[in-house]
């Protein structure tokens, strides 16, 4: 509801690190994780067919291997895989005892898969105990000499399983990741892994050490580079404040690395890489001059969609919006960005421009109930209130139980005047609200619905609303309670009912906001009503020498002082101030004609006066 919450406000206030070993060993994987059963037992029966390729998936880690490497254990290719077979189904029924030992033909026949290995491992430390265990994981190192994963599997198990005495030195981690070091100095996961090792052991230097060797590795390769970058912020972390700028100085060269060694076929991705990595970094100056880089060069969308955040984040909104725009041109299917361009619009007081990427995202993005009622309120503002109502009237039958809804497509019928389907929509909104969103029956919405009422001339529900909205106006906004009073008093001097109460509500809206014309009017016509002339004509001059200059909507005032001289006997005052009053062709029908039709009476001498 928080979206809902937003939209009233809008419309009233127009871990890079591999897993570690112990996240994965035991653990009992799904078959869906190791491999499609179905897929995987018709290819174990097509091997058995002959056929000369077969396909172990494992699905740890995303691994996957092509092609068995059979050692000389005399299996074949199909057996290995009716092995391999018979150890998912066991793993899958939780029969792990009994996979383990499928597992362990199928790693004899490929010792050379190290995601074998580990899986194996992880099933061998259960069952067979540590010392089981790191055979497999060493006998996998010796098996692929040319790859570092098989190393580095077995540096973070022993050292996640240490051993069990607890005198017995365990030297196996370092040997492992040292070896991995000295053979393979330009995999970037060595040093990785090397690192969280040391850091694990609270090994601080020796982690800065193994950092110093990456940075001093000649690779041309700019994913090496990104990848050491980021496990050097494990050693120097850059969220620390008060080493910031020594950090900085640390890790940053990993990226800028990165930069200089990206070819034709890669400079964009590993770019953009970079300027998010100074984005989240607090160094906005640099990830702003390679975004800028990539827009120009490569036309870059999501470059571009870092600008826009950095120039509104620097308060440089001139640019924001131009590159805004050029994102909504570039990717106009892009809902978000429609309502992001829509929201600078608005915030810029230009509604019109809004209106139509309020559209888009709706077309391209299915319409939110925060999209309608925002597209509403700009209609609103354009005075289009024609397409406002038809946008509400589709915002309610995709919306029938939200009261925002209704409420807006409420008063889209009043802007129009259509009075009896903005009280059926006042209604519903008021209904609905009620059990979900009580908080949209503030004073607001009852002085909206109760003066609706009024030009029905139900004029006892109309007082009901407009009372509920008085008494939960703030204390806080006494224009608005002044308003309502004042409203509510002078409905009830028009109905003639309730005179001396609607006195007591002008007084106090005159008290809460005074010298104001139009809640002196309605002071004067109190007194008019009493048959107090003399005071209604002294308050009534009272407001007409506060208007400056006196426009269309005055025209009341000026009537109102013409009829307190006709009950007076100033007949030549009245007649002035009636023509004056008709010649500002007030903008209210109902006041335009009630004058007029005074003004006729006058001059056919047939004055309700003159017949009394």
């Amino acid at each position: 509801m928080a979206s809902l919450r937003s939209a009233i406000r809008w419309y009233r206030d127009a871990g890079r690190f591999v897993m570690h070993w112990n996240r994965s060993v035991g653990r009992v994987l799904r078959p869906c994780q190791l491999i499609l059963s179905t897929g995987f037992l018709g290819l174990a029966h097509s091997a058995h067919a002959g056929a000369t390729a077969a396909d172990l998936s494992l699905g740890i880690n995303g691994a996957k291997v092509t092609d068995l490497q059979l050692s000389n254990s005399g299996e074949t290719r199909a057996d290995v895989l009716a092995h391999f077979s018979t150890a998912l189904q066991f793993e899958s029924s939780g029969k792990l005892r009994q996979a383990l030992e499928h597992y362990l033909t199928v790693f004899k026949a490929d010792p050379t898969n190290a995601e074998l290995a580990s899986h194996t491992a992880g099933l061998a430390m259960q069952f067979q105990g540590r010392a089981a265990a790191v055979r497999i994981l060493e006998d996998a190192v010796r098996a692929n000499p040319s790859s570092p994963a098989p190393l580095l599997n077995l540096a973070q198990f022993a050292s996640t399983y240490p051993p069990e005495d607890l005198f017995e030195k365990n030297e196996v981690p370092a040997k492992a990741v040292n070896e991995a070091l000295s053979k393979f100095p330009l995999h970037a996961e060595v040093y990785e892994v090397a690192v969280m090792l040391h850091l694990t052991h609270n090994e601080r230097d020796k982690a800065i050490e193994v950092m110093n060797q990456a940075a001093n590795q000649n690779s041309r390769d700019p994913q090496y580079w990104l990848a050491t970058g980021h496990t050097a912020e494990r050693v120097w972390p850059l969220g620390q404040a008060e080493f910031g700028m020594e950090y900085r100085q640390r890790v940053e060269p990993f990226f800028e690395n990165a930069l200089k060694n990206v070819s034709k076929g890669n400079a964009e991705e590993v770019t953009l890489e970079v300027a998010q990595q100074y984005l989240l970094t607090n160094n906005p100056d640099r990830a702003r001059q390679l975004c800028e880089k990539l827009a120009t060069e490569y036309n870059s969308l999501n470059a571009r969609k870092l600008l826009y955040r950095l120039y509104g984040a620097t308060e440089q909104k001139d640019k924001a919006l131009a590159t805004l725009e050029q994102i909504v041109k570039q990717a106009p299917n892009d809902a978000e960005q429609q309502r992001l361009l829509a929201s600078e619009y608005d915030r810029l007081k230009e509604p019109g421009k809004a209106i139509p990427h309020l559209e888009a995202a709706i077309q391209n993005g299915g319409g939110e109930i925060g999209d309608y009622v925002k597209l509403g309120w700009e209609l609103y503002q354009t005075q289009k209130f024609d397409d406002m109502v038809r946008v509400g009237q589709r915002s309610v039958r995709l919306f029938p139980d939200h009261p925002l809804v209704h409420y807006q497509l409420a008063i889209a019928h009043r802007s129009l005047e259509q009075w009896e389907p903005s009280v059926k929509h006042f209604a519903e909104a008021e209904q609905y609200a009620g059990s979900t969103q009580t908080e949209l029956l503030d004073h607001f919405f009852y002085y909206q619905y109760g003066v609706t009422l009024e030009r029905l001339a139900r004029y006892e529900d109309a007082s009901r609303m407009l009372e509920k909205s008085i008494t939960l106006t703030p204390r806080e906004e006494s224009k608005a309670a002044a308003n309502t009073m004042n409203f509510l008093g002078y409905m009830w001097l028009d109905a003639g009912t309730n005179l001396d109460k609607a006195g007591e509500l002008i007084a106090k809206a005159n008290e809460l906001l005074p010298d104001q014309p139009a809640y002196i009017d309605s002071l004067g016509w109190f007194h008019y009503k009493k048959g107090n002339y003399p005071a209604a004509l002294k308050e009534l001059q009272r407001a007409e020498s506060l208007l400056h200059p006196i426009e269309p909507e005055d025209a009341e005032i000026l009537e109102h002082i013409g009829l307190t001289h006709q009950a007076l006997g100033n007949k030549t005052k009245a007649l002035e101030y009636l023509e004056r009053a008709s010649s500002l062709n007030t903008p209210e029908p109902r006041a335009r004609k009630r004058i007029e039709d005074e003004l006729k009476k006058f001059k056919n001498g047939k004055t309700d006066t003159e017949k009394k």
